[in-house]
């Protein structure tokens, strides 16, 4: 009876030991992160395009995976919950922002595949990862352009493909960079899946470089070309294409007492019969960080959605403060003023005031 008390004592011992290195091996090979964002958006009056109810947003909750499957492989994914999601009602979104694999040759080179940001300029990579910037929300004008008076955006949010990136050192300058061919944009994606299928031959082809030559500055350079179906008259998929070519320059620059950032984007959309639309769009961004916890801001941003047609800008102006509360944890608070010409389609030259705020948490 003792002999078989200790053999079970001994099996349970190997068992927790068994337990414990494969948590352990685990917790070494997985990391999970994430983030949130509650807002508040209140317009002042009651013209213009805000919310002049004063409504709360649930408006993200993300969890993010990195997964090391060997040295050399990394599994990465972001899921998303926007808006209250609740598919039984209708309501929300979720959504797989990215999810590729990664495998390393060498740090200056690596090879992605599957689905993943576009990776132009400052912030379509970070857009859902609100704690990792000051404002309630990322720049209209170059990043939403299409609610800003454009009928395109300058590039797709995400695009699925393969892609190869890296980074290195130049001197004495630290440089990053990555060139993506994907899918692209799509004018058929109620009938064809651009993360699935391709509704023509050609692909798209993105890119961004990125040198810091020290701590304090960053300079980048992004492009985007792509070539997507058009519709006939009947709204199928006709032989011509348009042309969307955007690219765009950027720079980020801090100190102990200001921080800069400055960001323009131009290109054209080219129908294969009609005229070409031009557009052009910058943000500049001047902040202070009084402490490391309290850091007003001011953005100034602009787009004209096309140089051919005369008093069609549209402008905003943000005035904010972001503060710390904790690690991880974020309050942001800011006036949008909004002008714009008669001719912006998406405000038609009425000019309004929104107080946004926010808590940001990221974890």
């Amino acid at each position: 009876m003792e002999k078989k008390r200790l053999s079970i004592f001994f099996l349970l011992m190997f068992v927790a030991l068994c337990v414990t290195q494969v948590n352990a091996q685990l917790g070494d090979r997985i990391l999970i992160n994430g983030y949130s964002s509650f807002e508040f958006e209140r317009q002042f009056g009651d013209e213009g395009e805000g919310d002049p109810n004063g409504s709360f947003d649930a408006d993200l909750f993300d969890l993010v995976f990195n997964v090391y499957a060997t040295n050399n492989l990394r599994v990465a994914a972001d899921f998303s919950w926007e808006h209250g999601a609740a598919t039984e009602d209708g309501r929300g979104n979720v959504v797989v922002e990215y999810a590729f694999g990664e495998y390393s040759v060498t740090d200056a080179f690596r090879l992605r595949a599957g689905k993943m940001f576009t990776h132009f300029g400052i912030y379509n990579e970070i857009h859902t990862a609100k704690p990792a910037f000051l404002t309630v929300k990322e720049p209209q004008s170059t990043n939403k352009n299409h609610k800003f008076g454009s009928d395109i955006r300058f590039y797709p949010r995400w695009a699925t493909g393969i892609a190869a990136l890296g980074n290195t050192t130049v001197g004495e300058a630290d440089l990053d960079y990555i060139v993506q061919i994907t899918n692209g944009e799509q004018e058929l994606q109620e009938l064809t899946n651009p993360h699935e299928e391709d509704d023509n031959k050609g692909k798209a082809l993105s890119g961004r470089v990125r040198l810091s030559p020290n701590r304090d500055l960053q300079l980048g350079v992004s492009f985007h070309t792509d070539g997507f179906t058009e519709l006939d008259s009947l709204g199928a998929a006709s032989d011509g294409r348009t042309r969307l070519t955007s690219y765009g320059a950027h720079a980020e620059w801090s100190s102990d007492n200001v921080g800069l950032e400055v960001e323009f984007v131009a290109g054209s959309v080219s129908p294969s019969v009609g005229e070409k639309v031009s557009r052009t769009a910058y943000t500049a961004m001047v902040y202070f960080p009084l402490q490391d916890t309290f850091i007003p801001y001011f953005r100034y941003e602009s787009l004209d959605p096309n140089t051919n047609i005369e008093m069609d800008r549209a402008n905003l102006f943000v005035y904010g403060v972001n503060v710390q509360v904790d690690d991880g944890l974020f309050l942001k608070v800011e006036l949008n003023t909004v002008n714009s010409d008669e001719n912006n389609a998406s405000f038609s030259g009425v000019s309004y005031t929104e107080l946004k705020a926010a808590i940001a948490i990221g974890f």
